[in-house]
């Protein structure tokens, strides 16, 4: 969830600024929710450690200290999947997430009090016998987030960013690859892979002024 403003608020007029900048966290009191059905694993989307994200109240991202799930957005958007717009309402209230019930932006403390503890991630919601457990680890031991804030200083350097561009490229080709390559023997959707592996590294870069360009050769990044 990222910031908004609350001036003059007393209780919450349901604007719905949380859920269109964000879907919450999901903690251990959530994992009913996925064990339940009520939260499908196509639903959720795995934040890695070192990826930038914004932490509650805060009023810009930063690099995260470990993984952790989240609800996902809708498309071409971060807004939370679960949040009826017109309505402004939460088609999931009932079995909304801890995070959620906590809330309020007038009063931050309870939900500030939860951030950073007893997240849950891809690993503790999978059974352990799921093959695409050991694949997921896999993917993460060839291609963890890379130093986000360490590529920012170096594409400052009008003397490093065209090597840091070279170095990146092939990750990015080769994360794509691996990711594709299993979603397609799996039969994966979209939400399944988000899931498993997080947002493709290439996504990660966008936000720092990388852009990315389809050839025929693969992904260029300038």
């Amino acid at each position: 969830m990222h910031p908004h403003s609350n001036s003059g608020k007393t209780s919450c007029d349901r604007c719905g600024s949380c859920c269109l900048q964000g879907g919450p966290a999901l903690h251990g009191g959530d994992l009913h929710l996925i064990r339940s059905g009520s939260l499908a694993i196509g639903d959720l989307v795995t934040i890695r450690k070192g990826e930038l994200a914004y932490q509650p109240m805060a009023d810009r991202p930063s690099q995260v200290d470990a993984e952790f799930l989240k609800i996902g957005g809708k498309p071409g958007s971060w807004a939370c999947r679960f949040y009826d717009e017109p309505g402004r309402a939460c088609t999931i209230y009932g079995n909304r997430p801890l995070a959620c019930g906590l809330f309020d932006c007038t009063a931050p403390e309870a939900v500030l009090g939860i951030t950073g503890r007893d997240l849950l991630t891809r690993f503790s919601c999978a059974e352990h016998d799921d093959p695409l457990v050991q694949i997921a680890r896999e993917h993460e031991e060839q291609y963890p987030c890379p130093d986000l804030d360490g590529i920012v200083s170096q594409l400052q350097d009008g003397g490093q960013r065209k090597n840091v561009l070279a170095r990146l490229t092939p990750l990015v080709n080769d994360e794509l690859t691996f990711r594709c390559q299993v979603a397609k023997q799996r039969q994966l959707s979209i939400g399944e892979e988000l899931f498993w592996f997080g947002r493709p590294l290439f996504q990660l870069l966008q936000p720092l002024g990388i852009q990315v360009q389809e050839t025929v050769s693969g992904l260029h990044l300038s």
